[in-house]
């Protein structure tokens, strides 16, 4: 029971701060308020002051202001300023006794369009000050003006008419958001179930690629060991960008190991060779271009940057002429982590060796911010090391 309440209050409370989300409709509703706005200051055979005029123009300024930001975004303290004018102009007219006999229903329309234009909490402020304005002006009776333009037994009715009325708008605006609500939760569910379907779909295709990676060791155990290990330089680098979201840092990590996917596509004569010709060389280029088309095809984007990308060069004297910021930074992350990857393994230089070679290539060959990176889990990896050595 006590649940069922507090679903009931959140409920109540979740309609009275929903906007309305129908732009397009809460714009046509203020051309329509102030043409009516218009229509009264036209009908009216009593405008004889150049006090009235000032406040019909405020009015009219008031409408047509609002209309016009109202076409470009919706500013909702605008429409709460705009509709507060309006409604003071109007009913101090009206007031006056200067706005002829439409002026009450100028009045009604003004409090029932407020309500569909700004949602029921600030529509309900401006449409019950309404209200009680019009109450307190018919009772007051000024100078006996509302008998004699409406009749005694109109002057009793219409605050009922129009409590009626702004009641009646509320049931409308109520199954509106309803509506909108539903809309827009129905609109998140559906983006989280999209969201959770290529996260999925990623996964699947990601085990697939791996599988075909696992095909390297048999054409090159030395190439695989070396996608493994730049996968690992490709983590450390993003983590010291910042990258702290494990899917995130997935991304680099299988950016790094699936980088040259694209060699299960050249002859196997390629793989271990240290010199190639020129014309051997051209050949094996192109495992740059198989790996792109294989992990673009199962869009997987960031990762297919990677390996279309990693033999870029800062200077601009890569595979594909790219130059500096041109080349994508997931690509720049794991040309440095190949780098390092290559100086391990070929040259079997130790941390202090490593950190020495990519920095003076920082800004040549490689970006200088991402070199920089490396340095730095370079430097915590050194601090394990030393610290293990003292602890052992």
């Amino acid at each position: 029971m006590i649940t069922r309440i507090e679903n009931s209050i959140n409920s109540i409370l979740e309609k009275l701060v929903e906007k309305p989300q129908n732009k397009e409709m809460s714009l046509w509703l203020k051309r329509c308020a102030c043409m009516a706005t218009l229509w009264a200051i036209v009908y009216s055979s009593k405008i004889d002051s150049f006090r009235c005029v000032v406040l019909y123009t405020i009015a009219l300024a008031a409408w047509f202001i609002d209309a016009e930001v109202s076409a470009r975004r919706t500013v909702l303290y605008m429409d709460i300023a705009c509709i507060g004018v309006v409604t003071g102009v109007v009913l101090t007219a009206f007031l006056w006794g200067d706005l002829g006999q439409i002026g009450c229903f100028i009045a009604l329309t003004i409090a029932i369009l407020s309500i569909f234009m700004l949602g029921l909490l600030w529509g309900n402020v401006l449409a019950f000050f309404n209200c009680a304005f019009m109450a307190i002006v018919f009772v007051v009776n000024v100078n006996n003006k509302m008998v004699d333009m409406y009749s005694e037994e109109f002057c009793s009715r219409f605050i009922y008419i129009m409590i009626c009325f702004i009641a009646t708008a509320n049931f409308m605006v109520n199954g509106m958001t309803d509506y909108w609500i539903y809309k827009e939760k129905y609109r998140e569910k559906l983006s989280q179930l999209i969201e959770n379907g290529k996260a999925d779909r990623t996964d699947v295709y990601l085990k697939i690629l791996i599988a075909m990676y696992k095909t390297l060791e048999t054409k090159s155990p030395a190439m695989a060991k070396h996608s493994e290990r730049t996968a690992v330089w490709s983590r450390l680098i993003a983590r010291e960008m910042g990258v702290r979201k494990e899917n995130e840092l997935k991304q680099y990590y299988y950016a790094g190991l699936l980088h040259d996917i694209g060699k299960i596509g050249i002859s196997d004569v390629y793989m271990d060779r240290e010199t190639l010709t020129d014309e051997e060389y051209e050949v094996y280029k192109q495992h740059v271009d198989i790996g792109y088309e294989i992990l673009r095809k199962l869009q997987l984007e960031e990762i297919s940057q990677a390996a279309l990308y990693h033999h870029e060069k800062w200077k601009g004297n890569g595979y594909k002429g790219l130059r500096g910021d041109e080349i994508p930074q997931i690509a720049r992350i794991v040309a440095v982590a190949n780098y390092l990857t290559r100086l391990e393994q070929q040259q079997g230089m130790g941390l202090e060796k490593l950190k020495e070679e990519v920095t003076a290539q920082g800004g040549k060959a490689y970006d200088i911010r991402i070199v920089r990176l490396a340095c730095d889990a370079i430097d915590k990896l050194i601090k394990q090391q030393e610290e293990q050595r003292i602890f052992k």
